[in-house]
């Protein structure tokens, strides 16, 4: 056997440019429901890659009907509308407030970081409720673990009716609350509702779940349609959240159980301006849609909705993961000014072009500029500074057309 060594050959890797799978479609729906009997654990999550995998824990629609619960129904939703996401189930005690579990579900959540965003059913809180627990799951959930360095990009909650008529002019503005992750959801499936009396009043955060985690980060859940359809329906000139072979979402209701439409448009857009996310249809097209992506937080904010949050978010990830390598390295100085030298300016640029361009090609962001101010003394107590502008996508909410005769064209 040869002992000489006249060429060595190492093995490289990364030069095809592959990436690992995004996980911007990883949610969590924490529910308040029974567990006896189940393969799960209250407050442990575990990871549904189909509906199958729910099933196979015992979660199907013979569980939803025996229990009065819709656990089954928001699972099969964010499937059937985002069947590529990864839901993670966190089942919690019932019979109690969303504010009550916050903190009991906060370690499953620090052990499982792919989760971005969060859907809350089952729990007693109404509408009644929801002008004071935005704010608590805002400080209680949000709040603290962006004090880790871990983005939520967004946690719904169900908006369900109280048993009385949902009225635009007195229902509370979320505008006014300080929970800029933070959304309420109060549309409803007429034909779900109808199943038992026990769902008059729920709310479809399941089918919210669905329509964000099938978008891309910088898409408004409202869209008429997407820019990735799942296989099935590609080609479709839209992504409505009907399908009229299931017999869902034929309509749509508001959680009190009134039809959508039966509301002026005058208290619709009050309902969007108070930051409430409903169903409605357009006149004279098919399909039910949702009606925007409005947060808990005054309108003039930057983070005043969904897709902003996720951008903004995802950008923050993407900054994160290229600068830590350079934590505690060496920072080369200018001999004669004692400032930082432009070798390490341009290493540190360089990375961060390199991981923001990643959102100019996935078509999330519109631009970027990084600028690093070289005139800096850095030590144990001085953080660098870094200034990153990310130029947004905008959402087109309506358009206004001139339409008219002429003779001739010009």
């Amino acid at each position: 056997m040869a002992q000489l060594k006249g060429v060595g050959v190492n093995k490289l890797d990364g030069g095809l440019g592959r990436r690992n799978p995004s996980t911007d479609n990883v949610v969590a729906l924490v529910a308040a429901m029974p567990v006896v009997g189940l393969g799960v654990n209250l407050n442990e999550a575990t990871e549904l890659l189909q509906i199958s995998d729910a099933e196979t824990l015992g979660i199907d629609a013979a569980y939803d009907a025996n229990n009065t619960v819709l656990v089954y129904h928001h699972i099969s939703e964010i499937f059937r509308l985002s069947p590529d996401a990864t839901v993670y189930l966190i089942p919690t005690a019932t019979g109690v407030s969303v504010s009550d579990i916050l903190a009991d579900i906060l370690p499953t959540i620090r052990a499982n970081q792919d989760i971005k965003g969060f859907g809350f059913v089952g729990f007693n809180d109404t509408l009644n409720d929801m002008a004071t627990k935005v704010e608590a799951v805002q400080t209680g959930l949000v709040n603290v673990l962006l004090s880790e360095n871990r983005y939520v990009d967004f946690a719904l909650l169900e908006g369900k009716g109280s048993g009385v008529n949902i009225a635009a002019n007195t229902i509370a503005d979320l505008r006014e609350k300080n929970a800029p992750q933070v959304s309420v959801v109060i549309a409803q499936d007429p034909n779900i509702a109808s199943i038992d009396a026990a769902y008059n009043n729920y709310a479809a955060v399941g089918s919210v779940l669905g329509m964000i985690s099938v978008r891309s980060v910088n898409e408004n859940i409202g869209s008429v349609n997407i820019k990735n359809k799942p296989f099935i329906k590609r080609g479709a000139p839209d992504y409505s959240l009907t399908d009229s072979v299931l017999d869902i979402w034929l309509d749509a209701n508001l959680s009190d159980g009134n039809l959508a439409q039966s509301l002026s448009r005058t208290d619709l857009k009050t309902l969007t301006n108070k930051a409430y996310i409903y169903a409605s249809s357009f006149e004279g097209y098919g399909g039910i849609f949702l009606s925007n992506s409005p947060t808990a937080i005054e309108k003039s904010s930057d983070y005043g909705f969904i897709e902003n949050n996720r951008t903004w978010n995802k950008a923050a990830r993407v900054v994160r993961q290229a600068l830590i390598p350079e934590v505690k390295g060496v920072v080369k100085k200018d001999p004669q000014t004692g400032f930082i030298k432009s070798t390490s300016i341009s290493r540190w640029e360089g990375l961060l072009n390199s991981s923001m361009e990643q959102m100019i090609i996935d078509d999330e962001i519109s631009g970027f500029d990084i600028y690093i101010d070289p005139k800096q003394y850095v030590d144990q107590e001085t953080a660098l500074k870094v200034k990153v502008q990310v130029v947004k996508d905008d959402i087109v909410h309506e358009f206004e057309v001139d339409l008219g005769y002429t003779k001739q064209i010009q």
